[in-house]
C-alpha cells in the first residue's frame, strides 16, 4: 500500500511541479554527458516533525539537516526543499511561515549554529569543521497525510537537458535528492513523534540508490 500510494503521489508531483526523469542505466546521475567538474555535497537528513506554535496555534512541518563539503573547492550553497504529501499537496518551504514562528521554533531546538533557509545561503567551505546545520519549515495545511516526500535541490551542480515529451522543447533537469517519510496514524495526534524514514520502492532502489541515506534516492527533476 505504501509503495503504491507513494508511486501515485510521485507521479502527480512530477506532473505538477516539473518533469521527473530517472535513468535505469546508472546507479545515480553523477556525470551528465558534456558536463565537466560535476560535484555533489554530503547531506545528512534529520527527522521530519510537526510543530504547534504556542502563540498562533497553527501547525508547521519542520526538517533539520547537516551539509558537508568534501569536494575539491568551496561551493555556493543555495538549497531548495519542497514537501509533497500523499494528498497531492506541494508545499514550498517558507510559504506562509511567519519569521517569528521560525525564531520561536529555532529557539526551542536550542541549536545556536542552526540556520534557516535564508541564513544558510552562501559559501560552503571545505572540510568537516565547516559543516553547516540547517532547518526547513513548511506551513502544515493538511494533517491527515501520513506519507510525505521531500525533494532537495542545490546539493549538486549536475544537470541534464532532455526533450519535453509533448512540446519537444529543451527542459533542464537537476540532480535532486528525494527523501520518503511515513508516520503512523494522524500527524495531529502524534505531534511529538517524528515521521520515520521509509525505504524507496524496490524499483527505485534498483535504478538510483543513495547509498548513504536509507530513505534517499537521486532523481532528475
Amino acid at each position: 500500500l505504501l509503495g503504491l500510494s507513494l508511486g501515485m503521489s510521485l507521479g502527480m508531483a512530477g506532473f505538477m511541479t516539473g518533469l521527473v526523469a530517472q535513468s535505469a542505466d546508472a546507479a545515480e546521475p553523477v556525470s551528465p554527458r558534456g558536463q565537466v567538474d560535476v560535484w555533489t555535497l554530503d547531506f545528512k537528513p534529520g527527522p521530519l516533525r510537526l510543530y504547534v506554535d504556542p502563540i498562533d496555534g497553527r501547525h508547521y512541518h519542520y526538517f533539520t539537516y547537516q551539509v558537508l563539503n568534501r569536494t575539491a573547492e568551496d561551493r555556493m550553497f543555495a538549497p531548495r526543499a519542497e514537501l509533497f504529501t500523499d494528498k497531492g499537496e506541494i508545499l514550498r518551504s517558507g510559504d506562509g511561515v511567519p519569521s517569528e514562528v521560525s525564531r520561536r521554533l529555532m529557539g526551542l531546538l536550542a541549536q545556536p549554529l542552526m540556520e534557516n533557509e535564508n541564513q544558510i545561503i552562501g559559501d560552503l567551505r571545505q572540510g568537516k569543521e565547516n559543516a553547516r546545520d540547517g532547518i526547513v519549515i513548511w506551513k502544515a495545511t493538511d494533517l491527515d497525510s501520513n506519507e510525505m516526500t521531500i525533494f532537495v535541490t542545490g546539493l549538486s551542480n549536475a544537470f541534464e537537458r532532455v526533450k519535453h515529451p509533448l512540446t519537444q522543447e529543451d527542459v533542464v533537469l537537476r540532480k535532486t535528492l528525494r527523501l520518503d517519510y511515513v508516520t503512523p496514524g494522524n500527524m495531529a495526534d502524534s505531534v511529538t513523534v517524528a515521521a520515520q524514514p521509509a525505504r524507496p520502492e524496490e524499483t527505485d532502489r534498483g535504478n538510483q540508490f543513495h547509498a548513504k541515506i536509507s530513505n534517499g534516492i537521486w532523481i532528475w527533476r
